[in-house]
């Protein structure tokens, strides 16, 4: 790829780019041999030049009553990187500032029930992460029901692990209805498990109760998630969860 492309990517523009290797490549030279090099016209290159010099990559002399523009060493191309690092942070401190006001209007919506679709990976990764902000009870588990089989062929290993640690950050711990062709999920200081007949209850959406909300993910080819917030509709699944806790319980005494 050209130089000058490489440059935009770091955040020169295109006429910045063509000026500064301009420069770059003549050394010291005049606003016109440095405007006809970059092919950009005069009044635009003297704009540009000394647009550079104040970022601090191109600098001046004078040579017999001329002002020559040269650019300092490409090293200093990494203040572009810092002088991005310094925006952000000050962008980053205003947009805190303006989280309390945010909230406040998010928080009146707060006892709304609320339905939200999510499409795709990056749709079915943002579900996950939303559900996981979700407010609960100390101590309360996250409730799940799920196929293993599954869920490891929608949700690869290192995702399943960030939202784990997420979790885990939280101390949330888990109680998990599962089937599993392959093996047993034994309960462990993460949670309890509790495992049902693949052919007797095959499950074919994930679901995970927290709090006030319900996340359902079909575990299918076409990624898609709904996550549903009412406290209501919330309390009368963990409920019916319990009971197929219980029977799940029973069932696995007997077997």
């Amino acid at each position: 790829m050209p130089l000058d492309k490489e440059l935009q990517k770091i955040g020169l523009s295109d006429k910045e780019s063509k000026v500064y290797l301009a420069a770059l490549e003549l050394g010291q030279a005049s606003v016109q041999n440095i405007a006809r090099k970059a092919d950009v016209n005069r009044a635009t290159t003297y704009s540009i030049l000394e647009a550079l010099i104040k970022k601090g990559l191109c600098s001046t002399t004078e040579k017999e009553k001329k002002v020559l523009y040269f650019t300092s060493p490409p090293e200093s191309l990494l203040s572009i990187f810092e002088l991005k690092r310094k925006q952000m942070e000050t962008e980053e401190d205003a947009f805190k500032n303006l989280l309390p006001d945010l909230n406040s209007i998010f928080n009146k919506q707060a006892d709304k029930p609320t339905v939200r679709f999510f499409n795709g990976r990056q749709g079915l990764l943002n579900s996950i992460a939303e559900f996981y902000r979700e407010k609960s009870e100390p101590n309360e588990p996250v409730r799940m029901l799920y196929s293993k089989d599954l869920i490891e062929k929608v949700i690869d290993e290192r995702e399943r692990a960030k939202f784990r640690k997420i979790r885990m950050t939280r101390e949330i711990k888990s109680k998990v209805i599962y089937n599993y062709e392959n093996g047993v999920l034994k309960t462990n200081v993460d949670g309890q498990r509790r495992k049902v007949n693949l052919q007797e209850y095959p499950i074919a959406c994930d679901i995970e109760i927290l709090g006030d909300a319900i996340l359902f993910v079909p575990l299918t080819d076409k990624l898609h998630a709904v996550l549903i917030k009412d406290r209501q509709i919330a309390e009368t699944i963990k409920v019916l969860y319990n009971l197929a806790w219980l029977g799940a319980e029973i069932k696995e005494e007997k077997e």
